[in-house]
């Protein structure tokens, strides 16, 4: 039976995690433009947020990191995880409901990859790492939740606008 490849040491896992950060940042400014573009800027304004905040993340750990050498990643080590590179280019959403689904499915992506290695890790160190970035991607997924609960759906809102334009007008 294959082996899933999980970061074994904290160097490792800081590397995945810079990569993860990194992509999340950038995969939030993509969102957010499209967004603003639609009008929708109080989601905009969440997801300048949230990749604010994926950005500090990112350079925390650069900067902790900034006097070792990281090990490099390869695309292939996440198709495990994240069902291979090509799962991970960006689309532009069709709806502000897909752009808070992207969005929710990238944060809990990374949030699994976390709990997964914290579950696995036979170092302390590298557990308790991982769980606290699993804690942090967690808080995304709440507000990401929340947005999305409050965003109504485009097919009940087209079933709502037909069925009030074919109600008779009474006199």
């Amino acid at each position: 039976m294959a082996q899933r490849l999980l970061p074994r040491t904290l160097i490792e896992l800081y590397a995945h995690a810079l990569t993860i950060e990194r992509e999340a940042f950038k995969r939030y400014v993509e969102l957010e433009r499209y967004m603003r573009g639609c009008g929708m800027d109080h989601i905009a304004d969440e997801f300048e947020k949230i990749g604010r905040e994926e950005q500090e993340q990112y350079e925390a750990l650069a900067l902790g990191t900034s006097e070792r050498e990281l090990p490099p990643i390869a695309d292939w080590e996440y198709a495990w995880h994240f069902l291979g590179p090509s799962t991970d280019k960006p689309r532009a959403p069709r709806t502000p409901r897909e752009a808070l689904q992207i969005a929710l499915a990238t944060e809990r992506r990374a949030q699994n990859f976390y709990i997964d290695v914290a579950e696995n890790a036979n170092d302390d160190t590298l557990c308790a790492f991982a769980a606290e970035m699993a804690v942090d991607e967690q808080r995304h997924v709440q507000r990401l939740e929340q947005l999305l609960a409050r965003e109504p759906e485009m097919a009940k809102q087209a079933e709502d606008d037909n069925m009030a334009s074919s109600s008779p007008i009474v006199v």
